[in-house]
């Protein structure tokens, strides 16, 4: 059954969903394992406690296959269930832009060319004119792909994976980011995930393996093209020109990590990508930032600008103009119905809400 996705997709442990609709843990765990089924009524609380809608629970049923096409790096962390998870959440969103009349965008698609390792400046550089940026800090990428009409789904997924992207004509492109990364990773992701719609739109309908030993190729490409879109040559060039074969110290890393929302880890690639560092002092350098860090934490936290998704604000548009109900914004955005109306208030009152 699709509940245990569900489940952890919403951070909830076993006991805590058992509590909302009024079972014990030993009964969520048996339905999970699908042992035995839950009523409807009981699947109505589910839905409810989960914030999902419950036609999510009767249209997954096995054969049912997702109609958007998806991509991941890591493909066996993209099970059915998470797909038809994924796909709900998506044709959501769709319906709200729908409703509203905002226009679903897919970017356009390009081939890599061979050697593309050889040119990622070119690359980043038509993806920066897409965004319509030019060469300073994107500053909340998440908002910035949104804005471009790009869907973006945040939402836990498990340590391993950073994200997944999907897309159909119809439906336009979607990114899929894990909510529980640090937020520059979150942006890096979201860039990589962009990289993959443009240049790999292909292995969505069919995916195929890498046969090259080590990294797979397209990921160091997605990669390389990210931390430049990131990083323009031209910002690395002006802000680390004068440590040209120096060792970089870490507060200059810091300062760069925290003016453009990039690891400390990218801002190394990228001056080993423009010939300020060897490859050798880059892997020194990062490895004392792992050995006092950790290969996950990099001491210094970074926090995503508040202010609402295009989604939140198309959801509440929609609710202002009277065309969907509380309750339906409440299943599409994932929180209980009264936060929603209080801040419908904070809408209608032209006042920020979180």
């Amino acid at each position: 059954m699709i509940l245990r996705e569900l489940r952890e997709l919403a951070g909830m442990t076993q006991d805590t969903l058992g509590e909302k609709v009024g079972v014990t843990r030993q009964t969520i765990a048996v339905w999970e394992s699908g042992d035995r089924k839950p009523s409807v009524e009981q699947l109505g609380r589910l839905a409810k406690a989960l914030g999902v809608s419950l036609s999510l629970f009767i249209e997954s049923e096995p054969g049912a296959e997702p109609v958007l096409l998806f991509r991941a790096d890591m493909p066996s962390a993209l099970s059915q269930d998470l797909r038809h998870i994924l796909t709900q959440k998506v044709e959501d969103y769709a319906a709200i832009e729908q409703i509203v009349g905002a226009e679903p965008v897919l970017p356009e698609s390009r081939k890599v060319p061979d050697q593309a390792l050889d040119a990622i400046d070119t690359h980043a550089e038509r993806i920066r004119n897409w965004l319509g940026v030019e060469n300073g800090p994107l500053g909340d990428v998440l908002a910035l792909l949104e804005d471009r009409g790009i869907k973006i789904i945040q939402c836990p997924l498990p340590q391993q994976v950073s994200g997944f992207s999907a897309y159909t004509e119809e439906l336009g492109g979607v990114i899929i980011v894990n909510a529980e990364h640090a937020t520059e990773r979150q942006y890096f992701t979201a860039i990589h995930e962009l990289v993959h719609l443009i240049y790999h739109r292909m292995e969505y309908r069919r995916p195929t393996a890498s046969t090259v030993k080590g990294k797979d190729p397209r990921e160091k490409f997605a990669d390389a093209v990210a931390g430049a879109v990131i990083l323009p040559r031209a910002v690395i060039e002006e802000e680390l020109g004068f440590y040209q074969n120096r060792w970089i110290p870490e507060p200059v890393l810091q300062y760069i990590k925290k003016r453009y929302y990039v690891s400390m880890k990218t801002v190394l690639f990228r001056a080993e990508q423009a010939g300020i560092i060897s490859s050798k002092q880059r892997g020194q350098q990062m490895g004392k930032l792992i050995d006092k860090y950790g290969k996950n934490d990099e001491g210094v936290r970074l926090e995503k600008p508040s202010i609402p998704s295009r989604l939140e604000r198309l959801a509440f548009q929609a609710l202002a103009d009277e065309k969907i109900s509380s309750s339906r914004a409440a299943e599409i955005l994932g929180r209980p119905i009264m936060d929603i109306r209080k801040d419908l208030l904070k809408w209608i009152d032209g006042e920020a809400f979180a």
